[in-house]
């Protein structure tokens, strides 16, 4: 049985008791205490993420903060591994070298804030009564250790390579966050930190692309602090392209209407209006779109 789908199960059924908060902590104790649950740690993590894509499954808060947990495991390893803290599927250490003096500073920041954000969320889940997945095994090269190609073979000895990869990951982060909120919305607590936190990555994002254009040799167009086309959008397609998907979308929902960018862009120059509108908006990414990004790393 799946715990997690077991809450999933008891939200739908009973709303009302299950997004309040007290009543809330009380039933995850004495379901934990009775048995039904199996640890989420004893389950194979891609399976466990994969179940809320299912037909028929409802998401919950528990999902959520699961899916968030497995996103800053993966950030804060692949910062930890790229400054030589954590060994490599084959075991071996990144070289001392291999992340820029004048940059290193950046990435201990990045990497500390991802881990801040690990500690958080397994406190939530902790305090749920529910069993904290733990770490996944991850190879940031995409090869699932060696058992097919790899997406980006010199991750952790291009340094550019590295910055594309990470660019990718923050990016994903802020789309991911957004995409959960509305399974957050019954507890303001939650929902207060998940927006503080997608505002972190958000930050990241922009570091890590200001860091590219700091790079950036030759002419052409000059990488944006934000998503858009061309050198400001998928880094390293088209194996990067699942993290942008729907970002060029021309129709945006509000509560009442469905409003199309390319109505609001008028004037002399329609085309970079109707970019400028596009850019405007962060779109989010679902939970099957961020599990499947989150499994691309996963083996």
């Amino acid at each position: 049985m799946n715990f997690l789908q077991l809450l999933a199960d008891l939200a739908q059924t009973n709303p009302a008791v299950y997004t309040q908060a007290s009543q809330r902590r009380a039933m995850l104790r004495q379901l934990s205490q009775a048995g039904v649950r199996v640890a989420a740690t004893a389950l194979p993590l891609a399976g466990l993420l994969a179940s809320p894509a299912k037909a028929g499954i409802h998401e919950n808060l528990l999902d959520s903060l699961t899916l968030a947990l497995t996103l800053e495991y993966l950030e804060s390893d692949f910062y930890r591994t790229a400054l030589g803290l954590l060994a490599q599927p084959d075991g071996s250490l990144v070289s001392a070298g291999f992340v820029p003096a004048d940059v290193r500073a950046d990435i201990e920041t990045l990497q500390q804030h991802e881990e801040q954000h690990v500690q958080f969320l397994t406190t939530a889940l902790q305090n749920s009564g529910v069993a904290v997945p733990a770490r996944p095994r991850f190879d940031f090269t995409g090869s699932h250790n060696g058992t097919t190609p790899a997406l980006f073979p010199d991750v952790f000895s291009n340094f550019d390579t590295f910055l594309r990869v990470a660019q990718t990951l923050e990016d994903a982060g802020v789309r991911a966050y957004k995409g959960q909120a509305i399974f957050l919305s019954g507890d303001n607590a939650l929902l207060e930190a998940a927006f503080r936190i997608h505002s972190v990555e958000a930050r990241h994002a922009s570091h890590i692309r200001r860091l590219r254009r700091l790079r950036q040799s030759g002419t052409g167009e000059a990488i944006r602090n934000w998503v858009g086309p061309g050198l400001s959008g998928s880094p390293a397609a088209p194996a990067t392209d699942a993290a942008y998907v729907d970002e060029g979308a021309i129709t945006q929902p509000l509560p009442t209407a469905i409003i199309r960018l390319d109505e609001l862009a008028i004037g002399s120059d329609t085309d970079r209006a109707l970019r400028s509108a596009q850019e405007a908006f962060d779109e989010p990414l679902s939970t099957a779109q961020s599990t499947a990004l989150a499994n691309l790393f996963i083996y």
